[in-house]
C-alpha cells in the first residue's frame, strides 16, 4: 500500500489485454521498455486525433483539459 494516491499520465500504445490477470500491456513512447498495468489502476484511456487516419473514427475521444 502507498501512503498517497499518485496520478501519472502515460503516452504510448495499448498493446494487449490479459483478461485472466486483468492487466493491460502498454508500450510507452520514447523507446522506454513495455510495462504491464493492472486494469483497476487505469482512470481513463483516450485517443490522439493527430495520429488518427483520415476518416477513421476514434475508439475514444481525446481527453481535453
Amino acid at each position: 500500500m502507498r501512503d498517497e494516491t499518485v496520478l501519472h499520465r502515460l503516452y504510448g500504445t495499448v498493446t494487449s489485454y490479459e483478461p485472466g490477470t486483468g492487466r493491460v500491456g502498454f508500450s510507452p513512447t520514447g523507446g522506454h521498455p513495455a510495462i504491464s498495468v493492472p486494469v483497476h489502476r487505469i482512470v481513463a484511456l483516450s485517443g490522439d486525433r493527430r495520429r488518427r487516419g483520415h476518416g477513421q473514427a476514434p475508439a475514444h475521444e481525446p481527453y481535453e483539459e
